[in-house]
């Protein structure tokens, strides 16, 4: 019995993480390649819109399904349950989206805001209907019919927004990919499920799990704000075309992001749950972790810094170069936020769940204030803001852990010096080499040549400022190789 836990834990995992880097490769690959076809606004527009859609999945449908995916038994009828509820709330929102588009595309200052809120609409009910489908596959841990139906429907959507923008069809072919790959993705899950819900209309389920969903609710809210605030902010202050190029330099560097930070948190739930109060066990497995993030994310995200310029217009085309400066100071954004975002998970291992929430209200309320007095500087001003809020909370987050854990500044040197020295000078090397290359090189050759720098680079100095370490404390080799037994959780 506990064999076949353990193959279905094993399974699950690979195919979450599968689903995850699918989901992240074909997205990222399918904006490239409509970036070539759509201006700036017509991406800002469906952000925008993207935006109250987000929100309804994070905030109303999470909340409705979570305390049902946490019982420890539940049953079909609780699945109908969520379903209906779910049903009920979508068809409300999608109704309320459609006729305030308008009022909604004049807060925004954006006429064509209104058809593409009113095209995106029909995409609630389809993530209303699903939500059950999602939560019964998750409880059962059959995260592989999870990866099909991302990876078909996205591909599908793709396919016929990218077509449809090449025939000139415009924005619309954007809103029409979102609505096929909903639709599509609610048609292979119910399929793939061999299930039918029916209408449950029970009150007593819902004073039962009231508790729950508010919590759920107001964590998904505060989520939710700190994840998708500053695109919300840029298109109130800034206009669909700001929010459009905010938008591109986003997914670039978050991206390193979501694929190698994300899946480093999620290694990091077991082993801080195994060191459960041992506090010296703690400091170990955060260290490590920290270590090895920071290792795999800092040169990626200062190249992107670096060669922001002739990166974008290899990628997406020389339209979108104003995104450049703003993709440079967003890599610093996530630079800092895959070391927050680990301190919240440790924070919540060490039950103290009150301070992540506390230190989130205060970055929001910071990046809203510093936005609204830098906007006079447009894009560049709205970007550096939220990278100053992040920089002014994190030392509290840092020091509020170092007394938990007993860490101080000694140690965390030994964990990131390597990978920080060695981020450093690349980023040195990189801007020198920008200086010295022949202004007559094409971008895709000063991409290269980037790329080979930094494959020269980068690892020497890893190497030798880590052995300089190992001089005095063998901690940082310690660490790579307890990141390399992590694969015990994939294998």
């Amino acid at each position: 019995m506990k064999f076949k836990q353990s193959n279905a834990v094993a399974s699950g995992s690979m195919w979450a993480i599968v689903d995850n880097l699918a989901q992240q490769v074909l997205s990222f690959i399918i904006f490239a390649v409509l970036a070539r076809f759509l201006a700036p606004d017509a991406f800002g527009l469906l952000t925008v819109a993207h935006l109250f859609i987000l929100f309804t999945r994070v905030v109303v449908f999470d909340a409705i399904a979570m305390p049902i995916v946490r019982t420890k038994e539940p049953n079909d009828r609780l699945y109908s349950w969520v379903f209906t509820y779910c049903m009920l709330a979508s068809l409300a929102l999608a109704g309320l989206m459609f006729f305030s588009a308008g009022l909604v595309s004049a807060l925004f200052r954006a006429p064509d805001l209104k058809l593409v809120l009113q095209g995106m609409s029909a995409s609630i009910v389809f993530y209303g209907l699903v939500r059950a489908y999602e939560a019964r596959l998750v409880r059962n841990m059959m995260f592989r019919q999870l990866a099909v139906r991302s990876i078909f429907s996205i591909l599908i959507g793709g396919v016929i927004g990218i077509s449809m923008a090449a025939n000139g069809l415009g924005g619309m072919s954007l809103v029409v990919q979102q609505v096929v790959a909903s639709g599509l993705g609610l048609l292979l899950v119910v399929f793939q499920s061999r299930w039918l819900p029916r209408l449950v209309f029970d009150t007593t389920l819902l004073r039962r799990y009231v508790d729950d969903i508010r919590q759920v609710g107001l964590s998904g809210l505060l989520g939710y704000i700190n994840v998708n605030g500053d695109a919300l902010l840029v298109s109130l202050f800034l206009g669909p075309y700001a929010t459009g190029l905010y938008n591109l330099a986003k997914r670039v560097t978050s991206a390193v992001y979501l694929v190698i930070a994300s899946s480093m948190q999620k290694v990091a739930l077991p082993v801080f749950s195994d060191a459960g109060t041992d506090v010296t066990a703690l400091r170990k497995g955060y260290l490590t972790i920290h270590g090895i993030t920071f290792f795999c994310v800092a040169p990626l995200l200062c190249f992107q810094a670096v060669l922001a310029k002739p990166l974008v217009a290899v990628a997406f085309g020389e339209k979108w170069l104003p995104a450049a400066p703003t993709i440079s100071a967003l890599a610093l954004l996530y630079l800092l936020s895959s070391i927050t975002q680990l301190n919240d998970y440790l924070f919540f291992a060490m039950r103290k769940n009150r301070v992540p929430v506390f230190l989130g209200i205060a970055q929001m309320l910071l990046a809203a204030g510093l936005a609204a007095i830098f906007q006079s500087f447009g894009l560049i001003g709205l970007s550096l803001s939220f990278c100053g809020a992040f920089l002014l909370v994190y030392p509290v987050s840092q020091t509020l852990l170092n007394r938990l854990l007993g860490l101080n500044v000694r140690l965390m040197w030994y964990a990131l010096a390597p990978p920080l020295v060695g981020s450093i000078i690349l980023c040195a090397g990189l801007s020198a080499y920008l200086l010295v290359i022949p202004d007559h090189l094409t971008d895709v050759a000063v991409v290269a040549g980037g790329v080979l720098l930094a494959c020269l680079l980068y690892p020497s100095i890893v190497a030798i400022t880590g052995w300089q370490i190992r001089v005095v404390n063998s901690s940082w080799h310690e660490m790579l190789l307890a990141g390399l037994r992590f694969r015990r959780f994939f294998v």
